[in-house]
């Protein structure tokens, strides 16, 4: 819920910031840290805004502690603009923070989600601003680098999108069961992506990934035209090819559409094969 920036009694506690959304999310946790066992109201709702002042004004000094604790711990807005609502984007973020950061129990029992989350999480990292700066806008630069191959998923954007995406699952559980493991099989281009996001799979191993479920597919197709025939491998004299090819090239079409109408026709007629029987060997 976004939270008005009124002149309430929380904003007149701390003169000195100003207690817009994203600072209120960041206090919460703050006062949680410090140790206060008082009820604040469900964190982000304007119900906990005056609950929080007057917790603060129970301890003299503790505004003041507020106000430059969050100069030193809050890095510049610009430096997080990057950041959205996208689900993908949080995890992969919460999965590099955590790598930095341990992610208190606060964090993770707290009813916020997706952006404030993530927001929250680096709001209360208590580093100095200038490397909390630096390592975000890393973070920033290594997000841009793993999601630039995208387009490789573009496959899957069509109408049999559902079907490879069932194929997809399946190499997959196969090959990097580590993976699969106690996961849904996705139902979306999305959920796979969020899938293969794995640290355990590199952009090499996604390519071939892909690649080698790509070629699964075409070979599935070609055996489902194929169903219903046969290959046979037999030994034609160099005249029999010569005019095999001579006949698939007159009518523009493949050798095997040259026998099966020459077998079809004389299946049916029976006009050649009884006149020939006594001379094959001037074939």
């Amino acid at each position: 819920m976004a939270v008005k920036l009124t002149t309430d009694e929380l904003q007149k506690t701390l003169p000195g910031i100003t207690v817009n959304e994203r600072l209120t999310n960041w206090l919460w946790f703050t006062l949680k840290a410090k140790g206060i066992q008082a009820y604040l109201g469900d964190i982000g709702s304007l119900g906990c805004r005056p609950l929080m002042a007057k917790e603060i004004n129970k301890t003299p000094g503790l505004a003041r502690h507020i106000e430059e604790i969050s100069r030193d711990l809050l890095i510049p807005e610009k430096n997080l603009q990057w950041i959205t609502n996208d689900k993908r984007q949080n995890l992969f973020l919460m999965r590099e923070l955590s790598k930095k950061s341990p992610i208190t129990h606060i964090t993770q029992s707290t009813s916020l989600t997706g952006r404030d989350l993530t927001i929250a999480t680096i709001d209360i990292w208590e580093i100095g601003i200038s490397i909390k700066t630096d390592i975000i806008n890393l973070k920033k630069l290594e997000w841009e680098t793993h999601s630039s191959i995208d387009h490789i998923y573009k496959w899957f954007d069509d109408d049999e999108k559902s079907q490879k995406l069932a194929l997809a699952w399946e190499i997959i559980s196969r090959k990097f069961p580590n993976i699969a493991y106690l996961k849904n099989e996705p139902r979306e281009k999305y959920d796979l992506l969020i899938l293969l996001d794995s640290p355990d799979l590199s952009r090499p191993e996604k390519k071939l990934l892909i690649d080698s479920i790509k070629k699964r597919w075409s070979q599935n197709k070609y055996r489902a035209k194929q169903n219903g025939k046969n290959q046979y491998n037999f030994i034609l004299s160099d005249r029999a090819i010569s005019r095999l090819d001579k006949l698939a090239k007159k009518h523009e079409i493949k050798r095997t559409e040259v026998l099966e109408i020459l077998l079809k026709m004389e299946s049916e007629n029976g006009a050649y094969i009884p006149k020939h029987l006594n001379r094959l060997g001037d074939l």
